[in-house]
């Protein structure tokens, strides 16, 4: 296989996650859903993730392996999402308090700003965080290297619609094609003042 017919593939292959990031089942509100959906679906489909019913132990061992498969987490993200897959995808189904907990979430969610929601719902922490390189660039290094560029935003809102290659590495970004002009353009102009 060719180098292009490699990155061609890997791209296909993260347009394909994209879509199906869109279609994603929801997962239930809690402490950790968002970031449990951001990081698993770089992977998984989410129905893989919750159809799944394991203890604690259980699901410390199956970080652990995504881990060991490459997967880009912190010890404090292994830790969120455990805590919250043990709660609300354990065998016996989340307990009283963990359905409480998942109520607030889901109001402070509905609250929550704009670009809060659209990072969330369009996965875009799977890949990038503020501080520092995930898989993707951090935000703020997107925001320094654009700060000058007039043209930018319109390019970067572009790239975020149709993906893109090469800006930062050979690990392609996917397609958002859902991704409405408004909303791309208010995670544009959120990214480019970090």
């Amino acid at each position: 296989m060719t180098r292009r017919s490699a990155t061609a593939a890997a791209s296909a292959v993260l347009a394909a996650l994209a879509a199906l990031a869109a279609a994603q089942v929801e997962l239930v509100p809690g402490p950790g859903a968002d970031l449990t959906q951001a990081k698993c679906v770089v992977c998984h489909e989410m129905e893989h993730v919750v159809r799944v019913r394991q203890s604690r132990a259980e699901w410390e061992d199956t970080m652990q392996r995504m881990v060991k498969r490459g997967a880009p987490l912190t010890p404090d993200e292994i830790r969120i999402i455990t805590d919250y897959l043990a709660t609300y995808y354990n065998r016996e189904g989340p307990s009283a308090e963990a359905q409480a907990a998942s109520a607030q979430a889901a109001a402070a969610q509905a609250q929550a700003d704009p670009v809060t929601q659209l990072l969330n719902r369009n996965a875009c922490l799977g890949c990038h965080s503020l501080e520092k390189q995930v898989i993707g660039p951090a935000f703020r290094d997107v925001a320094a290297r654009y700060k000058a560029d007039a043209a930018a935003p319109a390019v970067l809102a572009k790239k975020l619609k149709e993906g893109g290659q090469g800006a930062w590495g050979q690990v392609p970004m996917p397609p958002n094609p859902d991704l409405t002009d408004p909303d791309a353009k208010l995670l544009v102009e959120w990214v480019l003042t970090r």
